[in-house]
């Protein structure tokens, strides 16, 4: 098992040991951080980042459970869950995370929409603008959740809904080649090929590098004689 204060501390020595004394100066720096952390009242979620950092990631969930049995519940926590199961390989309870992610990110912001109109219609203007500003730094859920959810989809096999995850991804990034090659992928198991061959033409045209990535792709082996392909 890899520790995280030891591993950073290492990657230290190495980087100071090859004269690259800033990026040491970097490490050294998290391995500080990291030993403060430990009064921290997010003690046991910052742990399960520095082990989901370092690949350690049944460590991370172990601490991230931690994290959830003391902590409020966040949208953070439930996210960084569902990735660590991905990576666990355990799609049903990756996929279970991400929902809980969704629910508890709209759950908090029907919250503090209702509380800000509660506090308005009371006249009470000043905590009604403290609650319109905790909506607007609220994180959004962003491309990163969309993208993860979509690959945890396509390994359940539910082709479908992996497609409709990175297709809202694509309404405001239409030239992300990396989330069409995704979709393409998902349109062929769905078995809407001429869809998928229309979207891989599209990315050939704008990546022509990545015609080799594939054909080694065993995941398109059942369209790699085709014409377009």
């Amino acid at each position: 098992m890899k520790i995280p204060d030891e591993y950073w501390e290492q990657k230290a020595k190495d980087f100071k040991k090859n004269g690259k004394f800033e990026e040491a100066v970097k490490i050294f720096d998290k391995v500080k951080k990291i030993t403060k952390e430990r009064k921290d009242i997010n003690f046991w979620y910052k742990t399960a980042i520095h082990y989901w950092d370092i690949g350690e990631f049944e460590h991370a969930k172990n601490a991230l459970e931690k994290n959830l049995e003391i902590n409020q519940t966040s949208y953070d926590s439930l996210f960084l869950m569902g990735k660590i199961f991905y990576k666990l390989q355990n799609y049903e309870q990756s996929l279970e995370y991400y929902n809980k992610a969704f629910e508890e990110h709209n759950r908090l912001q029907l919250r503090n929409s209702n509380k800000m109109d509660q506090m308005r219609n009371i006249r009470k203007f000043e905590e009604a603008v403290k609650y319109a500003d905790k909506i607007f730094q609220q994180k959004e859920i962003d491309d990163e959740f969309w993208y993860c959810k979509g690959l945890t989809f396509f390994k359940l096999r539910k082709y479908g809904e992996a497609s409709s995850c990175f297709k809202i991804i694509l309404e405001t990034d239409q030239k992300n080649t990396k989330i069409l090659y995704e979709l393409a992928k998902s349109e062929l198991f769905t078995g809407n090929k001429q869809n998928s061959l229309d979207i891989l033409t599209k990315i050939l045209k704008m990546e022509p590098n990545i015609k080799e990535k594939l054909r080694s792709d065993e995941d398109f082996e059942s369209i790699s004689e085709e014409r377009e392909f």
